[in-house]
């Protein structure tokens, strides 16, 4: 009998048949291909969903030897993100995971980070950091490697005139950092787990690609 006919008379067959039958029928021969043919579907849809839905990150801000001392941190930068992203499309985020030393005898100090700062290397290198928050020691190491752009180059005059002379931190006569005060918001977020009494300071990674909005998140928001 030629192939179409008997596959003819077996389709005839399970229409035919009982729903018990019809249901073996089905496990034996579209079970598994079903299965796989969903999974994939939810992969992909999943991937598609997930890269079509995701958001541009508009800000990047590395807090090096902090950690969070509250569960939600994401309070710190709401009222800043509404005024000056589009939240439904892009995301501020702070990324305290970063733990290093200068001085690995200083008892004060969290053990050094080599993991760490070779992320942080890589990072830089990519333009990925806008702005970076860490003790004074810490600092003047990066410093000494030119992670740093001149504040000079990066913001207005003005603004850099406001910040005041005594807050800026030079490295070889060039501006590279400005004094994070005590009484800035960031502390009841986060607390500094470097040296104790270490001034605390911001700079601007060179090559970072949203250096005017670090700009206006350090003027804004930090500083006050």
């Amino acid at each position: 009998m030629p192939v179409m006919g008997e596959f003819r008379e077996e389709r005839e067959a399970i229409r035919n048949a009982p729903f018990a039958k019809k249901l073996e029928y089905f496990k034996d021969y579209y079970l598994l291909k079903t299965i796989i043919i969903l999974a994939v579907i939810g992969l992909a849809g999943t991937l598609l969903y997930n890269y079509f839905s995701r958001k541009q990150t508009a800000l990047y801000v590395v807090l090096v030897n902090f950690s969070a001392v509250q569960e939600s941190t994401e309070e710190m930068v709401t009222p800043f993100a509404e005024e000056t992203i589009d939240t439904r499309k892009e995301e501020i985020i702070i990324d305290s995971s970063s733990y290093i030393s200068s001085d690995t005898n200083e008892v004060n100090f969290i053990k050094y980070g080599y993991e760490d700062e070779q992320r942080l290397y890589t990072m830089v290198m990519n333009g990925d950091i806008d702005l970076l928050v860490t003790g004074e020691d810490v600092l003047n190491r990066y410093a000494e490697q030119d992670w740093f752009d001149d504040l000079r180059i990066v913001m207005d005059t003005d603004d850099l005139t406001s910040v005041g002379e005594d807050r800026i931190l030079y490295w070889k006569n060039v501006p590279i950092g400005i004094r994070i005060d005590s009484t800035s918001v960031l502390f009841k977020y986060y607390a500094y787990n470097g040296k104790a009494g270490e001034t605390i300071y911001a700079g601007f990674p060179a090559g970072g690609v949203h250096q005017k909005t670090a700009v206006e998140f350090l003027n804004n928001f930090l500083t006050q």
